[in-house]
């Protein structure tokens, strides 16, 4: 090889070099996202909240979306996340990970879903509890509207049909609009804001008796398992203010 094919040989190798060097520092400094596991019934805010966020502060998430015990038991197994927002602040009780600060973002309230054209013409708490209607509730070991069925229950007492009509337990609370939507049960137990989801079109709610209903707090927690806190402390403010607007908006109460 002469010195004039040596030079452009040179050249060639230390751009490939370059390239190589500039590839694997890039590489390396890509940040890992944040682990945000949330209730499967607040996917419809959080998915505005999740794109606004990281178009905001360039920081990647990952939300894991699941019923709030399978989050649970997740979190518990696995020790690994930044962020729990459950569909009930019962759960952030009940783990075992430290939670560093945990922040109040809104309230589910519970309610039937019926369909407007249902024959039976559910209109009130009382027409559910008749013989022959068919209700769904969630599993009160998967979800959290599920424990609200088991207390809503136990408020009643042993004088009422409420047990006997339950025919569906689903996993999700998705899954109990679902079924009412689709007319294979006369009542489903869900959250009055998911009333304003798409998918609820031609139902309309039956308010639970204040007395006997079971509201629960969503709380936003930060734990321990954490690999970055401070990031972690970013998100959990932006859910308090901005986001605590976008959950109103999608019908949520906000405090």
């Amino acid at each position: 090889m002469n010195r004039r094919e040596k030079k452009p040989f040179i050249l060639l190798l230390f751009i490939l070099l370059t390239v190589a060097l500039a590839c694997s520092f890039g590489c390396s400094r890509e940040q890992d996202p944040m682990v945000i596991y949330v209730g499967k019934g607040l996917k419809k805010p959080m998915k505005e909240i999740h794109l606004s966020f990281e178009q905001q502060y360039k920081i990647p998430l990952s939300i894991i979306y699941a019923g709030s015990d399978t989050l649970l038991t997740t979190i518990q197994k696995t020790k690994k996340g930044d962020i729990f927002i459950p569909g009930s602040a019962t759960y952030i009780e009940k783990l075992q990970v430290k939670v560093i600060a945990s922040q109040h973002l809104a309230d589910h309230i519970p309610a039937f879903a019926v369909r407007a054209d249902n024959p039976k013409h559910p209109l009130s708490f009382p027409d559910l509890m008749q013989t022959g209607m068919k209700i769904a509730v969630g599993n009160k070991d998967m979800c959290a509207i599920g424990k609200v069925a088991e207390d809503i229950a136990t408020n009643l007492g042993k004088q009422n049909l409420f047990r006997h009509n339950i025919v569906v337990t689903g996993s999700t609370v998705n899954e109990l609009l679902h079924l009412v939507a689709n007319a294979e049960v006369d009542a489903a137990l869900v959250w009055t804001d998911m009333l304003e989801w798409p998918e609820a079109e031609g139902l309309q709610l039956i308010p639970i008796p204040d007395a006997i209903n079971c509201p629960k707090e969503i709380r936003v927690a930060i734990l321990s398992t954490s690999t970055n806190p401070e990031q972690a402390a970013l998100f959990a403010n932006v859910m308090t203010t901005e986001g605590k607007k976008i959950f109103a908006k999608h019908g949520f109460r906000v405090r």
